[in-house]
């Protein structure tokens, strides 16, 4: 299969709804304190893939949703996961984000921080305005998740005894989260009932899951110039994520040069790569990528027999494709 095909054709299907998206995105940036479009419009147009509001759009359709609401809802989705974003650049001293220069790097910390919180804010506005008191519980649920995912791997930074489902926990709440709450609130929006909606929260839940095993894989395993950021970068912010923890599991050199790593709060030089060479001795990444793609089967097992056929063989592509992407 051609990984990137899944993520085209949605988008593809989606088009004239992400259109819309986008212009909502725009009208709902608007401040007259200028820093604020300036900030946002930049963090938002950076070349992310926009899979997050792809698949509130997408669960919609899948349903057969006819109306509007999923619109300004999957800008929600976008405006937390893009404030989260613009935190996350300024805890870790990331100056860069998709191969571009971070907002922090160009505004500085404050600004990126500040801008944050107008995105969070504007959110919670945007949920009031579509006045479902569910809608605003879930949202709700899921930024106090964020908050508490971050602050956990902040907890667990450098944690070398770092077992495999507390690096499950991290994930779910740091990033799957937010997968589910897109898929839960196009099957909410569509007047499924309670048992489907569960199951779509949790497909998403699972293709979240997929999705950042997929990116801690390929810290180890990519290149720079193909995903677009700095790569070897977890372990130097003392991220102990799934494919250090197995192949320390296995190189008891390879734990010394870690604890090593720790007590010195990063990186000497050859570090990096020396650490990313034993960890794909120890096939570390390859691991980390089936657990990804078991993920993305349970996904798929979730997706609703009776739904459109053709859609439904698309979401379980889009299950693929978080757990085999290429960048």
């Amino acid at each position: 299969m051609n990984v990137n095909h899944p993520l085209q054709t949605a988008t593809e299907l989606c088009r004239a709804d992400m259109q819309a998206v986008d212009d909502c995105i725009r009208d709902n940036l608007r401040s007259d304190v200028a820093m604020i479009p300036a900030v946002g419009t930049y963090i938002v147009a950076s070349g992310g893939k926009r899979l997050r509001p792809l698949l509130c759009l997408l669960t919609a359709k899948l349903f057969g949703y006819g109306g509007g609401r999923h619109i300004p809802l999957a800008v929600v989705v976008e405006f937390i996961h893009t404030a989260s974003l613009l935190h996350d650049d300024v805890v870790d001293a990331s100056d860069q984000r998709r191969g571009t220069p971070s907002a922090n790097g160009v505004w500085g910390n404050q600004a990126s921080v500040l801008v944050g919180d107008f995105l969070f804010s504007r959110a919670f506005q945007m949920m009031v305005a579509d006045g479902d008191m569910e809608m605003l519980r879930l949202m709700a649920d899921v930024t106090n998740a964020l908050a508490e995912g971050e602050v956990l791997q902040l907890a667990r930074t450098f944690h070398l005894e770092m077992t495999e489902a507390e690096c499950l926990e991290v994930i779910e709440r740091k990033t799957a989260v937010l997968f589910s709450a897109a898929a839960e609130i196009g099957a909410r929006v569509s007047g499924q009932d309670e048992a489907v909606v569960r199951d779509m929260a949790e497909y998403g839940m699972c293709l979240g899951v997929a999705f950042q095993l997929m990116d801690d894989a390929l810290d180890y395993l990519a290149d720079a110039e193909t995903v677009g950021k700095p790569v070897g970068h977890d372990l130097e912010e003392g991220k102990i994520t799934m494919p250090l923890i197995h192949a320390m599991a296995a190189d008891g050199e390879l734990v010394a040069r870690v604890h090593a790593i720790a007590d010195h709060g990063g990186y000497a030089e050859g570090d990096r790569e020396w650490v990313r060479e034993r960890v794909r001795a120890q096939q570390g990444e390859i691991f980390c990528m089936e657990r990804a793609r078991a993920y993305a089967e349970r996904a798929k097992a979730l997706l609703p027999a009776d739904a459109d056929a053709g859609l439904r063989r698309l979401m379980a592509d889009l299950a693929d494709f978080s757990a085999q992407r290429p960048f």
